[in-house]
């Protein structure tokens, strides 16, 4: 019988493996080497001293000439079991399974080459009771990794003491803006586990000529556990348990925002997820007003399960991530409910404050009280989130009530209960917003009588402070150098001119047609409005608006002088309009003028003579009502109506005049 042959894996090619590892060029990345000898400091500590690895243990860090890239000196030193010959064994085996039982992935050490050229490493350790030692450099790039030297460490005692320098050029930068306290900052906070739930030995850091600071004993004062407890969440589809803890620290230029940061293989392993948003604020004020954070750690067996080899990240799907994010966060809630109530009460404040500009979005609240509406709301909505949102659900709320309204007139019989019931569904709350949203017109009607009686003269210049009053009103009415992309529904009153107009899809304000600063030449109308052919019904083309606001009393007016003729303004812009095509919108987008378009032009001015005697030039005709003139132009197919401030005041009185008698008694 033959012997079957055997053979042997070839020892992994880990500079092919480096150069698919990538860090970013950020202080955590740099501080890798750093971190991961730490790491293996605190092993070889636990090692030797066991149980009182925390009393016995010392690791030191020294920055030699922190700040220059040419001689930075960067060491680690512990006085731990040393590399005696079954860790050394395991230093030189890629991934062993020996780090495997100490939550390592036997590979941190060689992610120092994608920082250092240059690695020493120097170690004092115990052979039964003969003393041994080893030094050597370790180098990747090199056939023989291992370069020995004859030198006996510099310390007297077992440990190990690793040398990092000769950094490459791609961190000359960051080294050169290294600063101490960054520094332990970010070795503190990589090491949080271990502050919270288990130990960690005497950790001194040493920046240049500063004296030696204990990282240990300033962040033990700091990272006290103030909460912690089990979760449940599905990740790949099973239901994993994560354990949380949390802690409550003071605001730092490093600790900037409340967060969750996840935990494996005892340290903080990718970057913090932000839970601003989720608690509503960056930061929380304690009783004394002084800012603070919570920072939540989460460790699972999960985690350690889908830690990827160069321990910089946990393979875990966003939607996992999410929803531990949400579970974390209602944690932190229940524990500063105080906090919360407050947010809650601002929350409020701003809604019933909005709620009182704007009344009619009482409508969306459906029922609910301002408190009930903000209480299942999220945490970090300001009043801008509210509104369109309110604006959304009474959009919703009015559809409902059509359809009811609909199909209680297709009963003839149950009609009038019918009629009963949905009235009885219109609760007082949304009585009070109607009757907000009609004292609401009723002032901006009396803002438009008072900005007419304006001076009558010319001399409204920035001299004086004051407005025009064309201005005053054009603003009253909807807001000049914008368009409906910055400007909401119910932040303008275009009910004035027309109800319908209010509803168009697309308004701009005083802009030019292709957008950005007004160039000399433009053609500028001070109300445009685009509408696609579906609103109106058809599918022929869009339809545009024009509305030209004149100064109040003005009595300049002379036919065919384009400063002075406001029809010829609008027909000039109704072609400059259709030449440009459209029109570029605030948002870089832009509204297609084609096909059959339908046009229409308003003019808002007194009807003064120089006035009448244009319109009358122009062919106007005011059979059907002495005070609005109105012309179909045939040759560019639009239909202009001219008419006096009084005569817009007048009909916007009209058209509410019901609600106000109602209300008012008028």
């Amino acid at each position: 019988m033959t012997e079957n042959k055997t053979d042997a894996l070839v020892k992994p090619d880990m500079k092919a493996v480096l150069s698919r590892t990538h860090l970013a060029n950020e202080l955590h990345s740099f501080l890798l080497p750093i971190l991961e000898a730490v790491s293996n400091a605190i092993h070889g500590i636990e090692e030797k001293f066991g149980e009182d690895a925390s009393k016995r243990g010392k690791i030191n860090i020294l920055f030699e000439n922190p700040n220059d890239p040419s001689s930075i000196l960067i060491s680690v030193s512990d006085n731990g079991v040393g590399l005696n010959d079954e860790n050394y064994r395991s230093f030189k085996t890629p991934f062993s399974g020996f780090k495997l039982k100490k939550k390592g992935r036997g590979f941190g050490r060689f992610v120092a080459f994608k920082v250092f050229a240059r690695i020493l490493y120097s170690s004092r350790y115990e052979f039964f009771n003969d003393k041994q030692s080893r030094t050597f450099r370790f180098d990747i790039n090199q056939e023989k990794e291992f370069i020995y030297f004859d030198g006996e460490p510099d310390f007297p005692n077992s440990g190990t003491k690793v040398e990092y320098n000769q950094p490459l050029t791609t961190w000359h930068d960051l080294i050169r803006s290294l600063d101490s306290s960054e520094v332990a900052d970010e070795i503190g906070s990589h090491f949080l586990p271990l502050f919270l739930y288990s130990w960690l030995p005497e950790i001194a850091i040493q920046f240049g000529n500063n004296p030696p600071e204990s990282i240990t004993s300033h962040f033990k004062e700091v990272f006290v556990q103030s909460d912690s407890g089990e979760i449940e969440c599905e990740i790949d589809g099973a239901l994993e348990k994560l354990d949380y803890s949390l802690t409550k620290i003071p605001k730092t230029r490093s600790f900037k925002n409340h967060c969750l940061l996840f935990s494996a293989a005892d340290r903080i392993v990718g970057a913090p997820r932000d839970l601003s948003n989720k608690l509503g604020q960056p930061h929380f004020l304690d009783q004394d007003n002084q800012k603070y954070i919570v920072i939540a750690v989460v460790r699972s067996d999960a985690f350690e399960a889908r830690l990827n080899d160069a321990r910089t990240s946990i393979n875990i799907n966003a939607k996992a991530i999410e929803r531990i994010v949400s579970a974390i966060s209602s944690k932190i809630e229940e524990k500063e409910q105080r906090q919360i109530n407050k947010i809650k009460s601002d929350q409020q404040s701003a809604l019933s404050q909005a709620l009182r500009a704007n009344p009619i979005l009482r409508l969306g609240l459906r029922g609910r009280s301002v408190n009930e509406y903000v209480g299942k709301s999220p945490n970090n909505w300001k009043a801008e989130q509210f509104i369109s949102d309110l604006a959304i659900e009474r959009a919703r709320a009015s559809q409902d009530l059509t359809k009811a309204i609909a199909s209680a007139a297709g009963d003839p019989e149950g009609y009038a209960e019918k009629i009963r019931n949905i009235v009885g569904k219109i609760d007082e709350v949304n009585k009070e917003a109607l009757a907000e949203y009609v004292i609401h017109r009723k002032n901006v009607i009396e803002l438009v009588e008072t900005a007419r009686k304006y001076r009558d003269d010319d001399k409204y210049d920035a001299a004086d402070g004051k407005h025009k009053p064309e201005d005053v009103i054009h603003d009253l009415i909807f807001k000049r150098f914008s368009d409906t992309v910055k400007v909401d529904y119910f932040e303008h009153n275009l009910w004035l001119v027309d109800d319908a107009l209010a509803f168009l899809p697309y308004i701009s304000s005083d802009r030019p047609f292709q957008g950005g600063r007004r160039k000399k030449g433009d053609k500028i109308a001070d109300l445009a409005f685009f509408d696609d052919s579906m609103i109106l019904g058809d599918n022929d083309g869009t339809s545009v608006t024009i509305v030209e606001f004149k100064r109040p009393s003005r009595n300049d007016y002379r036919f065919g002088n384009e400063k002075h003729d406001p029809v010829l303004q609008i027909l000039n812009t109704i072609e400059a309009a259709t030449k440009a095509g459209g029109i570029s919108k605030s948002d870089g987008t832009d509204i297609t003028l084609s096909g059959a378009v339908r046009r229409f032009g308003y003019i808002v001015a007194d009807l003064k003579p120089s006035l009448l005697n244009v319109l009358h030039k122009h062919n106007f005709k005011a059979d059907w009502n002495p005070r609005i003139h109105s012309l179909y132009h045939g040759n560019e197919r639009i239909f202009i109506q001219a008419f006096g401030y009084d005569t817009l005041i007048e009909n916007a009185k009209k058209r509410n005049q019901a609600f106000f008698s109602v209300l008012f008694g008028e």
